[in-house]
């Protein structure tokens, strides 16, 4: 363990000549994180920083100790993952931090002390509460946002005033924290307003909803461009692009242009280099199979982009796009571990529809689209098509998808992928976020490589198009 230490330069004569004493300090630009795992799959913690590429892997000993020192460039709040469990933490100068945590109770049993404590206890108390909200759940998530928006602003209003009032049970909070935290409250607010509108159309079926006039007026004065923020802010990181998807959502409707057209003309607005890039990097998830305007997307993308490694990427991902096109012969898979027993290859399919889900075990809405595509495969049994679910989860899960598979009695062709997110197929594919579905033809090419999911009306259309 690399620690930078005060230094202390003497300079001294001893008896008749007098001794001066300088003090000179290194900058502290470190935080002292150790602590205990309990019940860990993966022997380790992975710390990260989504505002500032900030990146570093602790290994946790057998028996469950650990021990770093994390340099920093900037103190605020960042997040670490144990196995597929993550919560924040946050990091100050010369901070020593201890963790406890139980990875079977993960949010319920982290406890922190040392320097620094009293701020991390109130993010993982913050969070807590923040699940108490909604503790119904994906339902409870649905009536929230199923009320009419002055009720909705109202329970807004009352989750920040309590997220502000568990701030004053910590006595020994950094008055600067109190106001980063006090401010994050007010931009999570923010975000829940800005959101209303299209999550209250979804669970209300309400085509065309409008908020009532005055409705947005809180965030009229919103700076999208404050860079200081972004960095420092999950928060305001949030809000800022889920602002700026808004903004680009209204004018896709108002110039009745493509939304990810939208986004890249939208960019004007920001002056801030690390904003913009971030931006366009996510824009850059639309240059995919399932985006008929992805070829003017990259384009559009490369002229705005002065990021030369991630275009050269963007680059590599765009080659795959292109080959992913209805007709062209599909990637394969090979001796995937089947859960009934032996291994299969797609090969082994041909002569047959192939409708393949691409899912985890972890993937909440992977996990949503069961019952559907249960009912699919029911529906189709028999026919000239074979249902197909390969799961990506990392090995240590192994176990956990047996169990899945068996408990939710999943049917089809169940299959564990070789290497999770870096198998082949799944590289091939470009597949960056899951569920994924694809459809091949008995020929082995692709039908689509990215088929409408099993909840939507139209992989029904599809199907009876093609006769199956």
């Amino acid at each position: 363990m690399k620690i930078k230490s005060f230094l202390l330069s003497l300079g001294c004569v001893l008896f008749l000549v007098s001794c001066n004493k300088e003090n000179k300090t290194e900058k502290v630009d470190y935080v002292l994180f150790s602590g205990t795992v309990k019940n860990a799959v993966e022997n380790e913690i992975k710390i990260y920083g989504d505002g500032n590429n900030f990146g570093q892997t602790i290994v946790i000993k057998e028996d469950g100790t650990f021990s770093d020192t994390l340099k920093i460039d900037t103190k605020g709040t960042y997040g670490f993952i144990i196995g597929q469990e993550r919560s924040s933490i946050y990091l100050d100068f010369g901070n020593q931090l201890n963790l406890s945590i139980d990875v079977k109770e993960f949010d319920e049993s982290i406890k922190y002390t040392g320097a620094g404590s009293d701020e991390n206890n109130y993010l993982a108390e913050k969070l807590l509460l923040q699940e108490s909200f909604l503790s119904e759940g994906p339902e409870g998530y649905k009536n929230l946002f199923s009320k009419d928006a002055k009720e909705f602003k109202n329970e807004a209003l009352k989750q920040e005033q309590a997220k502000n009032e568990l701030l004053k049970k910590f006595t020994n909070i950094n008055p600067e924290f109190v106001s980063i935290q006090t401010s994050d409250n007010h931009y999570e607010y923010l975000s829940m307003i800005n959101d209303f509108k299209g999550n209250h159309a979804y669970y209300t079926k309400k085509t065309g909803y409008k908020t009532p006039a005055g409705f947005l007026d809180e965030l009229t004065s919103f700076d999208i461009d404050n860079s200081k923020d972004f960095e420092s802010s999950q928060a305001y990181r949030r809000l800022v692009m889920s602002v700026f998807d808004r903004i680009s959502s209204e004018k896709a409707d108002a110039d009745n242009i493509p939304f990810d057209k939208a986004q890249m003309e939208s960019l004007s607005k920001i002056k801030s280099k690390n904003i913009r890039n971030i931006l366009i990097k996510n824009i850059a998830y639309q240059v995919s199979p399932r985006n008929d305007n992805a070829v003017e997307l990259y384009n559009m993308i490369m002229a705005a982009s002065d990021d030369e490694e991630f275009k050269s990427e963007l680059t590599q991902q765009f080659e795959k796009v292109k080959q992913l096109v209805k007709g062209n012969e599909s990637p394969v898979f090979n001796n995937y571990e089947n859960f009934a027993g032996g291994t299969t290859s797609l090969n082994d399919l041909k002569g047959k529809y192939v409708y393949i889900d691409v899912w985890a075990t972890w993937c909440g809405p992977c996990k949503a689209e069961i019952p559907h595509l249960k009912k699919k495969e029911k529906e189709f049994h028999n026919k000239n098509i074979e249902f197909v679910s390969i799961s990506i989860d990392k090995k240590a899960q192994h176990d956990a998808w047996k169990k899945m598979v068996t408990e939710k009695e999943l049917g089809g062709i169940q299959l564990f992928a070789d290497n999770n997110w870096s198998s082949q197929f799944i590289v091939d594919y470009g597949i960056q976020g899951i569920p994924r579905f694809i459809l091949i033809d008995p020929n082995g090419k692709i039908v689509s490589a990215s088929a409408p999911r099993p909840s939507d009306a139209k992989l029904l259309d599809v199907f009876k198009e093609l006769k199956i």
